[in-house]
């Protein structure tokens, strides 16, 4: 037995070094790819080596099942090993991690990195929820969502959107971000392509690698050819962190691009009902989208964590067993809250853009003879100015303006590259004191 053990050992230490070598050249062949542009995945030579691998098995009196074990986690970790590890949610959170500790310490704090609106949540969706957790709904419900709020949601979006929307089409979840996340996870693969346009939310790049999907990245509207053969494409309008609306022209474009492979559109509507113009619903456009959307910004209620997707029917099924393995549901005095705020949607949305475009303004007015280079805002709650001065580090400044200022902004460089800019929150509970310290260190 000794002697069985023995080489068991020594062939376990060289499939080690065998598998090292072949990581290694995986590395290779990735440096070789990205200088190319060409993708990383090839299914061609996939299975080409699958035919071989699979008469090396027969050689040597290999399984089917283990076979294929064996292929499939040589495929996936030779994915992995091209994809970025070095990728989270974005600096921005760091800064507000080190930015909470500092409160807890006693140190005051003025929060402009993060997007949390200054309203707070409209009445009837509190009164709402009040009354659902009186009425028990305080248990297990079904992933797929309550009727309630899918006639909320379904209503709203139709006025909003100018689409036919009925209540099967909508799918509660846990805010947006895991919305967008439970559809890269449920329809794309690991080496999939997926699309961003920069400057882009962070989250994206780290859903991304997370699953190992490989990223297209374009800089304008105008790059839409490189995102053929897509597997999906995010889209945000208004995008954060600049706030840019696409163009129906725009629009049209990505879409016949997207239509060529049959591209998911992954819609990240967080700040449509944001919108200081025209805006063109995307799944309006391109049929093949799930829409993305959140009560967080324009209803203000972030911490109740409440989003929905909506978009083909056998989609909306799909997501829902991965809500049901997953999260089981969200919950329903929650999705009970949310169809109260929704049913307030008109009234309330028009008062929150006038409210929005007064901060825009305060915002501009009080920046103006800083060293910012600030673009049209279309929408959104944010600017992503550039910082005109020599020498400039997006992340070595938000460490400054925090420590010495104590002012939270979003280093540039987690939305692309863009060290010389940062993120500014305009309309937050801390803007008037926040963006006033901002702009005294900004000219000392």
């Amino acid at each position: 037995m000794e002697e069985l053990r023995s080489r068991i050992r020594n062939v376990t230490l060289k499939i080690i070094e065998l598998y090292g070598e072949r990581i290694s050249l995986v590395k290779e062949i990735s440096s070789a790819k990205r200088r190319e542009g060409v993708p990383i995945r090839n299914e061609g030579i996939e299975r080409s080596l699958w035919h071989d691998v699979r008469r090396k098995c027969r050689e040597v009196n290999l399984d089917e099942w283990n076979c294929r074990r064996v292929f499939n986690f040589l495929i996936s970790s030779s994915i992995r090993a091209q994809i970025p590890e070095d990728v989270g949610a974005g600096p921005h959170i760091e800064i507000f991690r080190r930015a909470k500790e500092m409160e807890k310490e006693g140190k005051r704090i003025y929060h402009l990195e993060v997007g949390e609106p200054p309203w707070s949540p409209p009445p009837e969706s509190i009164d709402r929820m009040l009354e659902a957790i009186n009425e028990g709904k305080i248990r297990y419900g079904t992933s797929s969502g309550t009727y309630r709020f899918k006639e909320a949601a379904s209503e709203w979006v139709s006025k909003r959107d100018g689409i036919q929307l009925t209540p099967d089409l909508i799918l509660p979840t846990p805010g947006s971000k895991y919305a967008i996340f439970s559809i890269l996870s449920t329809f794309l693969h690991p080496g999939d392509r997926v699309g961003i346009m920069l400057p882009a939310w962070p989250a994206y790049r780290g859903m991304a690698a997370k699953l190992s999907l490989e990223l297209v990245e374009i800089s304008s509207p105008e790059e839409v050819d490189k995102l053929t053969g897509v597997d999906a494409f995010i889209l945000c309008s208004p995008n954060n962190p600049d706030g840019k609306v696409w163009s129906d022209k725009e629009l049209n474009e990505l879409a016949d691009t997207l239509r060529e492979s049959n591209s998911i559109l992954i819609s990240d509507d967080a700040y449509a009902e944001l919108s200081f113009v025209k805006r063109r619903a995307p799944s309006s456009i391109y049929e093949n989208s799930l829409s993305v959307g959140t009560l967080s910004k324009a209803f203000g209620m972030t911490g109740f964590r409440i989003g929905y997707v909506y978009g083909p029917e056998e989609k909306i099924n799909e997501l829902a067993k991965f809500i049901g393995l997953t999260i089981t549901n969200v919950p329903e005095f929650i999705q009970e809250a949310a169809a109260g705020a929704l049913n307030a949607g008109d009234r309330w949305i028009d008062k929150v853009r006038e409210e929005l475009r007064s901060y825009l303004d305060y915002s501009m007015e009080l920046l103006a003879g800083t060293p910012l280079e600030i673009g049209k805002v279309e929408g959104g709650l944010y600017l992503f100015p550039r910082v005109k001065i020599d020498g400039f580090d997006s992340i070595a400044f938000s460490n400054y303006l925090l420590k010495e200022r104590g002012v939270a902004v979003a280093p540039g460089i987690g939305f692309g590259p863009y060290s010389d800019r940062i993120r500014i929150t305009f309309a937050s509970p801390y803007a008037d004191p926040g963006l006033k310290l901002l702009k005294e260190a900004l000219l000392e």
